[in-house]
C-alpha cells in the first residue's frame, strides 16, 4: 500500500464514521435532555409539595383562629342579648 492509498482509506473511514458518531452524539443528547427535564420536573414538584405542606400548616392556624373568633363572637353576642334585654326593661316607664 502506498502513501496515498493509505489517506484515502483513512480518510473514507473518516467520512462513513462521522454521521454515526453525529446520531450517538445526538441520542445520547436527547437522552440527557430528558434526564434534566425530569430532574427539573422532580425538584418542580417537590417545591410544590413543599409549598402545599406551608400553605396547609398556615390554614391550620386560620382555623384555629377563625374558631376562637367564632366561639368569642358567640359569647359577645349572648352578653349582648342580656345586656339589651336588661335596658330595654330599665328605659321602659313603670306604669
Amino acid at each position: 500500500m502506498t502513501e496515498h492509498s493509505v489517506v484515502l482509506l483513512v480518510s473514507l473511514a473518516i467520512i462513513a464514521a462521522t454521521p454515526i458518531l453525529i446520531h450517538v452524539v445526538n441520542r445520547v443528547y436527547a437522552a440527557f435532555r430528558i434526564y434534566v427535564l425530569c430532574c427539573g420536573q422532580f425538584s418542580a414538584v417537590t417545591a410544590a409539595c413543599e409549598l402545599r405542606q406551608t400553605i396547609n400548616q398556615i390554614l391550620a392556624n386560620t382555623h384555629e383562629i377563625d374558631r376562637s373568633l367564632q366561639d368569642q363572637r358567640r359569647v359577645l353576642n349572648d352578653a349582648h342579648k342580656r345586656i339589651s334585654t336588661v335596658t330595654k326593661g330599665v328605659e321602659k316607664p313603670a306604669r
